[in-house]
């Protein structure tokens, strides 16, 4: 068993399902670039297969990491400002973040989304669980780090998270669906859990080689 003083935890395909909204946002930046949308069924494979970028660029085509650094860029600036009507909390969650609340442990939530506190927790709010939240971390407070460094990097977030929470970093857990949760949280030193609920699937998981993998919060 993972024992923790505090829990870090994703915001999208951990806490919150905002598939729809990522598919949205995406083809809305592909069409910004002149690129044609994808059919949501091709968006959902290539999503799992973990190979969007192959959508935004191809492989070995001249300056594509410049150009994929500026697509997701302008992607992670618009994220939290879209709402659409499918997106909603995963199952368990409320459930599990009230149970880590009553039991005094102090809870994080983190997101590369460029967008004020206030933002998040204001969406934290609308579902119900911002409540059971003391601190936010967002790519907004290491926006010049993103920019200068991998625009998908969650060091510099989740170290700042750690400190907010005043915690000890090997005494935290780090909760999240992709690589860069899991990548960020080993490097700084916490305990990492790889939850299954971003549909990249678990033999993607188990190459990150995080402390434990669960199907979801509801686990």
């Amino acid at each position: 068993m993972i024992k923790a003083r505090a829990f870090i935890f994703d915001t999208d395909q951990t806490l919150l399902n905002t598939l729809k909204r990522f598919y949205v946002v995406f083809n809305g930046n592909l069409e910004k670039i002149g690129l044609e949308p994808l059919e949501y069924r091709d968006f959902i494979k290539k999503y799992s297969q973990d190979i969007l970028n192959e959508v935004v660029a191809p492989l070995r085509s001249k300056g594509r990491e410049a150009k994929l650094h500026r697509f997701w860029l302008s992607f992670l600036k618009e994220f939290r400002s879209f709402r659409t009507r499918e997106d909603h909390l995963i199952p368990g969650v409320k459930k599990v973040l009230e149970k880590i609340y009553q039991a005094k442990i102090p809870i994080a939530v983190n997101t590369n989304c460029i967008a004020p506190i206030s933002q998040v927790k204001e969406e934290l709010d609308e579902f119900g669980i911002g409540k059971y939240i003391s601190v936010i971390a967002t790519g907004y407070e290491a926006k010049d780090e993103l920019a200068d460094g991998h625009h998908f990097s969650k060091k510099t977030i989740i170290k700042k998270a750690i400190a907010k929470l005043k915690i000890p970093a090997k005494d935290c857990v780090v909760v999240g669906d992709y690589f860069n949760d899991i990548k960020a949280g080993k490097a700084l030193g916490t305990k990492t859990i790889a939850v299954l609920t971003g549909l990249t699937g678990r033999e993607y998981a188990l190459k990150l080689k995080p402390d434990a993998i669960i199907d979801s919060l509801a686990h």
